[in-house]
């Protein structure tokens, strides 16, 4: 499975503990690609009418950007299940593969709102992850 695909089901399957029922809105996962290097650190945006709002950072380092190992949620974002769903991606990236690094070091990831089929096969992932049932 693609790093990408796994970031984009992540945050399908736990949709509404970021967007609003009916709300026209956008989640966009930014991470740094640099090739040959594992990731070491994301983050996760709600996108409404051009308005970013921070839902959470997730880092496998300390560092001076990223203070907590781990996951932050910001701005009253909170979700145990895109905990969970982010630690066992970071956790198993080296099983993923990842895009190429083109010209810009940033690895990007954004998904509209989400049809029933997507959101079924996001929870499937999500469940079958939760009880150990699906590789990386």
């Amino acid at each position: 499975m693609e790093f990408e695909t796994a970031l984009g089901l992540a945050v399908i399957s736990c949709w509404e503990d970021m967007v609003k029922p009916n709300e026209d809105c956008a989640i966009h996962i930014e991470y740094p690609n640099v090739a040959g290097n594992l990731v070491e650190s994301l983050k996760v945006w709600t996108v409404t009418h051009g308005h970013w709002t921070l839902v959470c950072d997730y880092s496998t380092i300390v560092s001076r950007t990223f203070p907590v190992l781990g996951v932050h949620f910001e701005n009253s974002f909170h979700s145990e299940m895109l905990a969970r769903n982010l630690a066992f991606i970071m956790e198993h990236q080296r099983q993923l593969t990842r895009r190429a690094a083109g010209s810009s070091e940033n690895g990007i990831v954004q998904v509209s709102l989400p049809n029933s089929v997507e959101r079924a096969n996001a929870a499937a992932w999500s469940a079958a992850m939760t009880a150990g049932r699906v590789a990386a």
